[in-house]
């Protein structure tokens, strides 16, 4: 029977005896503890040979809430002057990150930002030079996702490029003015995001979903038009005659924002000394392990879901929880004060807020 801080703690250590930690070349980088999450207490600069020597200090001492590595290689990760390491490169990171309301499902956030992922990596990987098939994707246990790419190009790629590919991710110093010229789609450069939003609306032209984007005086029109065969046809081959093409450039600029600009944290991607949280840990906000997700499971929330369940573990155990706790993973449930037979994944989440009281 798991029970208060002890129990969380048990919890923890057996979590991690079996624990997938996926670490890339562990041996050069910093590994960092968080401690004490409230007070932001953290053990840093540390180093490991391989994933053993961390398990044995994760199972044998007390482990610690949070585990995090840096995205960066550096000759000496014990130095804890980041400036004195000796970096050597560090990884092509793309942070993705939303807040979820009190009233939402985890399962509905997870969705959510499954599909705005997804939509980053086709809409600018590929344009900016990037090969899909060396992206890396991790949930990290909360609020988003993270995409990584640790090829020896990227590794070796300057700030300022990582800047320049950022900006244009995110659209900064944007002259929307040269968005559609001549009334007419290219399918070069951002007329290409344009292109991406006529698609999307294209493929749901509902009210519901152009309102979203259009002034409501504009988006009945706008949903009668992409009615027609003839229209879409002709939008396809980038013709614009039957729309305002300032209504439509102000519509894709504020999707952008909304599914783009909104989530992507751009500091993370030119920081060398960030440090990122490891696939296979648990977070301590939510009780959830950060995991890795092979590409095909980013078209299913379903396969990323039951991957958290697989990974956090599914065996029934006992719980007693001193106060009336919430959980929102998968969905929103209640626990009463008391003893429960729950999932494993279930009582690291309700013994995570059942902790918080104390």
């Amino acid at each position: 029977m798991y029970k208060g801080k002890v129990g969380l703690q048990q919890l923890f250590k057996e979590h991690y005896q079996t624990a997938d930690l996926r670490i890339e070349d562990i041996q050069r980088r910093e590994v960092a503890f968080l401690l004490n999450s409230k007070e932001g207490v953290w053990d840093r600069a540390k180093y490991y040979g391989d994933i053993e020597e961390l398990r044995k200090d994760l199972v044998e001492k007390r482990t610690p809430p949070a585990l995090f590595t840096s995205t960066a290689y550096y000759l000496d990760p014990n130095e804890r002057r980041p400036t004195k390491r000796g970096i050597m490169g560090w990884d092509f990171i793309i942070d993705i990150d939303s807040y979820i309301e009190d009233s939402e499902d985890r399962v509905d956030f997870i969705r959510e930002m499954r599909v705005k992922t997804k939509a980053i990596i086709d809409r600018f990987l590929p344009d900016l030079g990037f090969d899909v098939e060396d992206v890396q994707l991790n949930f990290s246990g909360n609020k988003g996702f993270h995409i990584r790419i640790s090829t020896p190009e990227c590794r070796a790629m300057s700030k300022e490029d990582r800047q320049q590919i950022m900006g244009y991710i995110v659209g900064d110093k944007l002259d929307r003015t040269l968005l559609l010229e001549d009334d007419r789609l290219t399918f070069y450069g951002w007329d290409r995001q344009v292109m991406y939003f006529i698609n999307k609306i294209a493929d749901n032209p509902s009210e519901e979903e152009l309102l979203k984007y259009f002034p409501k005086t504009k988006a009945k029109k706008i949903n009668s038009l992409l009615s027609d065969p003839a229209v879409i046809a002709r939008l396809r081959k980038g013709s614009l005659i039957d729309f305002d093409v300032k209504t439509l450039r102000s519509a894709m600029i504020k999707e952008h924002k909304v599914n783009v600009k909104e989530i992507v944290d751009k500091g993370c991607t030119t920081d060398r000394h960030r440090i990122l949280r490891v696939p296979g840990s648990i977070h301590p906000s939510t009780g959830l392990p950060a995991i890795s997700i092979d590409k095909y499971q980013l078209d299913s929330s379903d396969l990323i879901v039951d991957e958290i369940m697989r990974v956090a573990g599914e065996d029934i155990v006992g719980i007693e929880l001193q106060n009336d706790v919430s959980i929102d993973f998968p969905c929103k449930k209640d626990f009463t004060k008391g003893k429960h037979e729950v999932p494993r994944y279930e009582a690291l989440c309700a013994l995570v807020q059942d902790c918080k009281f104390e």
